[in-house]
């Protein structure tokens, strides 16, 4: 593998630069028609590979032949070309372009200048987003874009976030969304990229921008374009940062001494002796929350080299991500290595490469942080001897030492990546253009985890060393072949596109678990010294193809009317021959009214935009084998000639009449520029119906089976998507801007076939928590409304809203006073941000925030249960006799408490400064030789504003991940970190 690394970047770098005979040395400064300097215009000779770049302060100087022509661009700018003559100062004035500054915007299969979009689509800026470094680029989106809502899953090093594009329109296929990587569709695994190689990303959100993608375009599509060469000199970029990482805050808990106090408190015959001796407890106070959690260092260190001739660009980088976890024993770290090249052959043909490696490994042993909540503060970490202590003091409780479980555990995992794809291109007749790209994605991972038999639980449980191997390859090839013909005449011009996509994807899996190992020493290498009859092997073998057919027409009439149409017909393997294929189109309007002569008069707007969408889209997240009939093996349960032998049985019972899970989707939409653009607002309602959701349906008894995947249900999301952006001071020495995304959307389910509800989560005694219900959104929380205590038993009074009459009856019963209690979904989600500059000082901050959402509290389910620690805020709120009438809580024991209530829900608003940078970049004067040198300090989860009555470490959470149906609960998952951090650019 290195000798293929060290010979695909010879061939890239040799050859690329070029001697030119220089006779002459021209130099200036280069400025815009308002007189602010320039940096980073490029500046080359024309006809070679001969340039250089402005500095900070608009500055160049450049060796050219005699007579030579040099060609100065930027972009937004029209482009100069200047003939050397006699003078060797050259200063030039670039007049900014408004039809260039029309920002270009990658869409699907191509790309179109802002002001000719038909769709809803988001870009993120990327040079901002990805100040601080991170993991998963899909953490650092919170907040960016209008429409994208973010969720932490948990803060463990490497771990994604859950993103979900105009809410969620499934409840079984998944919600994420599609993700397109140069190209290549379905390009997931976003932890393996390194987002400093990425030059623009684009959200695709109405249907007129998604459809294109046919049957996985429902859930919205992200587009990420990495960074290419440029013409020029070669330019080389360095950055590294170091920082350390800490807990922002504490969960609070009963001390030593108050779960002391409080056990005794509980006892109901002090006669007999209390459980502890308040002055001469047994061993010393442990703060579980400070033995587990530490500061952590964090590093990110990168190197690009880029340029090229006007023939052939090439962008290299190499990249190290290394993050401890605050948690003992969790770590991430990420090696990426990234080759683009392009290299245009003739005045026909082009070819280009991109080729991403990865390699990366995570340390991520499964932390039940209800362990920190809930352990004995008076049992020790360690016993006398050094060892960890698996026993606790004064109680009969038999909690595990967490600690003991991170670091005698392992559970490692590690991940090889190769993302390719490579094109080949002709253009004709300079209106004709024919693309061909050939992609692979392939990606190995394998996990180890095992539990010694020194584990003070597995003493306890007298079990010897546990393991579990898992292997997984992931082959995934992509084939697409497009034609672009564009045409203009008078005020007309008109884009189509056809193309032909095909793409397949194999997965293979091997899972070998073994217990009773009798050797700790080599960890899961010894797993073939486990008896054979503690040891399993199980292998799985998947493999899908899908086959489209795709087109897309673009018209404009004088820039002002504006019309797209799309369509694709998508063919897939994973549905049965009846519905195999389906087609998805789309149909978009829009109108520059800004354009129009009547508007000339209205000097201070110079973009108005009116427009609207229609279409469809499909989710085609259904199981390979769900339209076939699997089997099971029954093991030695079936006698045959006197010996027992294996049985194969159906396992499932498959529906071949699947059909794909559809989304039609209406949009209307208003784009404004005021002041030259310099304030420009967005504004999208939306409104989206997925019919045809899969879900688990009854079926007969007769078929021996209970239920079947079928086309059963329906729901709706219907919202807002606000975007504002201002440049509010734009001078040399000064510049301020400022941005903010808000959106808010609704969902309900319409339809579950013949369910009007389906239970998702269960709290303890199987008390149904959180639920579908028809009518109601996705994420509701059902339970009883919670009054107060009662004074005179310490039980929970509910509210008692029916009866079998229809009227209060006294009783509460889960039939008539169990009811919804609200839902995860926020009122509001979005964030804001600003950049000033100040002479060579810059700083960016950006606040990320969400409102009206509510978080179902699982720990508090355990505040009133004995011989284990909890919450301090419930605890010292519990009745007792001693405290009857202020009590905010049910006395231990009662079981009142164990039904789910909106006692248990809690405000997950909040606001957070989720990153702070603060730069100086040196003079140019001062750094001859180096473009830029510029060094910084960034902060990131800096200070939270949260509901004050929430008790746990973060209200960004989500305990079931990307579960589209349990968002909401928090079980006390691996806290977000603060990180501080130092770092630095240098650019040669």
């Amino acid at each position: 593998m290195k000798k293929f690394f060290t010979t695909t970047m010879f061939f890239m770098l040799v050859g690329l630069g070029l001697s030119v005979a220089q006779s002459k040395t021209v130099s200036g400064k280069i400025i815009d028609d308002t007189g602010e300097t320039l940096p980073g215009v490029n500046i080359i000779e024309k006809g070679t590979s001969n340039g250089t770049t402005t500095d900070l302060e608009g500055n160049f100087s450049l060796s050219v032949s005699e007579g030579a022509i040099i060609v100065f661009s930027y972009i937004g700018y029209d482009p100069v070309e200047r003939t050397v003559g006699n003078a060797s100062v050259m200063d030039i004035t670039l007049t900014a372009d408004f039809s260039q500054l029309s920002e270009v915007i990658v869409v699907g299969y191509g790309t179109v200048k802002k002001s000719d979009l038909t769709g809803s689509v988001s870009t993120i800026d990327t040079k901002e987003t990805f100040k601080a470094p991170t993991a998963n680029l899909g953490n650092s989106l919170q907040g960016r874009a209008s429409g994208v809502q973010v969720t932490s899953t948990n803060g463990t090093p490497g771990a994604g976030a859950s993103i979900r594009i105009r809410g969620g329109n499934s409840i079984t296929a998944g919600n994420e969304p599609l993700y397109v990587i140069d190209g290549f569709v379905g390009a997931g695994n976003i932890s393996s990229i390194n987002p400093n190689d990425i030059e623009s990303m684009q959200v695709l959100k109405d249907a007129s921008s998604t459809a294109i993608y046919g049957a996985r375009g429902a859930n919205g599509v992200i587009l990420i374009t990495t960074k290419q060469g440029r013409a020029g000199t070669m330019e080389v970029n360095l950055s590294s940062s170091y920082g350390i990482q800490q807990l922002p805050r504490k969960v609070d808990v009963l001390s030593g001494r108050e779960f002391a106090e409080w056990i005794n408190g509980q006892d109901t015959n002090p006669s007999d002796g209390l459980p502890f001796d308040l002055d001469n407890l047994p061993g010393e106070e442990t703060d579980w929350q400070d033995v587990m959690i530490s500061p952590a260092p964090i590093t990110d260190n990168q190197i690009s080299i880029s340029g090229g001739t006007e023939k052939t660009k090439y962008f290299v980088s190499a990249g190290f991500f290394g993050q401890d976890g605050i948690i003992e024993s969790t770590s991430f770290k990420r090696y990426s290595l990234r080759s683009n090249i392009d290299s245009k052959l003739s005045k026909v043909f082009s070819t280009g490469l991109n080729l991403s490696l990865s390699s990366t490994y995570s340390d991520n042993n499964n932390v039940d942080l209800t362990f920190l909540i809930r352990a004995d503060p008076l049992m020790p970490v360690y016993n006398d001897d050094g060892t960890y202590n698996g026993q606790v003091y004064g109680v009969a409780n038999q909690q595990s030492n967490i600690l003991a479980d991170n670091v005698l555990n392992e559970n490692d995992t590690f991940q090889k990546r190769a993302l390719i794809n490579t094109y080949i291109q002709a253009v004709l007749f300079e209106k004709l253009t024919i693309k061909s790209t050939f992609g692979g994605d392939f990606l190995f991972s394998k996990q180890h985890q095992f539990i010694p038999s020194i584990n003070p639980t597995s003493i306890r449980s007298g079990l010897l060393g546990q393991a579990d191997i898992n292997r997984l390859n992931d082959t995934e090839f992509l084939n697409e072949n497009t034609i672009d013909y564009r045409e203009a005449w008078g005020k007309h011009s008109l884009s189509v596109l056809g193309g032909v996509t095909f793409q397949t994807q194999s997965r293979e899996t091997v899972i070998i678990s073994a217990n009773q190992i009798p050797s700790d020493g080599v960890g899961v290498n010894a797993i073939e010294l486990a008896p054979n009859e503690n040891t399993s092997l199980n292998s799985n073998y998947s493999e899908y193809s899908l086959f489209s057919l795709l087109g897309r027409v673009n018209y404009s009439y004088d820039g002002k009317y504006l019309a797209t149409a799309t369509i694709r017909r998508d063919g897939s393997s994973r549905l049965g021959a009846i519905n195999r294929f389906a087609l998805f189109p789309s149909v978009a309007l829009a109108w520059n009214v800004a354009e129009e002569s009547f508007f000339d008069e209205i000097k201070a707007i110079n973009v108005l935009k009116v427009r609207t969408s229609y279409g469809l889209t499909g989710n085609q997240g259904v199981n390979p084998f769900s339209t076939l009939p699997t089997y099971a093996v029954l093991g030695t349960s079936t006698i045959l000639g006197g010996a027992a032998v294996a049985g194969v049985t159906q396992g499932t019972l498959n529906n071949p009449d699947l059909r794909w899970e559809t989304t039609a989707q209406l949009d209307f939409g208003i784009e404004i520029g005021m002041f030259q653009s310099r304030l420009t607002a967005e504004l999208d309602f939306y409104y989206k119906k997925t019919e045809d959701l899969l879900l688990a349906a009854e079926v007969p008894t007769h078929t021996g089976y209970s239920t079947t995947i079928q086309n059963v249900g329906s729901l709706e999301n219907k919202g807002l998507d606000f975007s504002l952006h201002g440049v509010i001071v734009e001078k040399e020495n000064f510049a301020w801007s400022a941005s903010l995304n808000l959106s808010t959307f609704k969902n309900k389910v319409l339809d579950l076939g013949s369910k009007t509800f389906i239970t998702t989560v269960n709290m303890t005694g199987n008390q149904p928590a959180g639920q579908l219900i028809v009518g109601e959104p996705v994420g509701t929380f059902v339970g009883y409304l919670y009054e107060s205590i009662d004074p005179a038993t310490g039980d929970a009074i509910f509210t008692d809203i029916s009866g079998p009459e229809g009227i209060p009856d006294g009783e509460i019963s889960t039939e008539y006073d169990r009811t919804v209690i609200g839902n995860a979904n926020p009122d509001f989600y979005g964030g804001f941000g600003t950049n000033i500059r100040f002479k060579n000082f810059d700083m960016n901050a950006f606040f990320p925030f969400t409102y009206g959402n509510q978080i179902y509290n699982t720990e508090a389910f355990w505040a009133n249960e004995i011989n284990i620690n909890g919450l301090a805020s419930l605890r010292k709120n519990m009745w007792t006799p001693e405290n009857t009438e202020n009590a905010s809580f049910a006395s231990v024991g009662s079981t009142s408490m164990s039904n789910s209530s909106n006692f248990y829900l809690q405000d997950g608003s909040f606001l957070r400064l989720g990153t702070l940078q603060i730069g100086y970049t040196l003079p140019a004067d001062l750094i001859k030789g180096v473009k830029n040198f510029r060094f910084y300090f960034t902060g990131t989860n800096l200070f939270l504003v949260k509901s004050k009555d929430y008790w746990g470490f973060d209200p960004d959470v989500s305990t079931f991940g990307d579960n589209p149906v349990n968002r909401g609960f928090d079980n006390y998952e691996y806290p977000q970190n603060r990180s501080l951090m130092l770092g630095l650019n240098i650019t040669f």
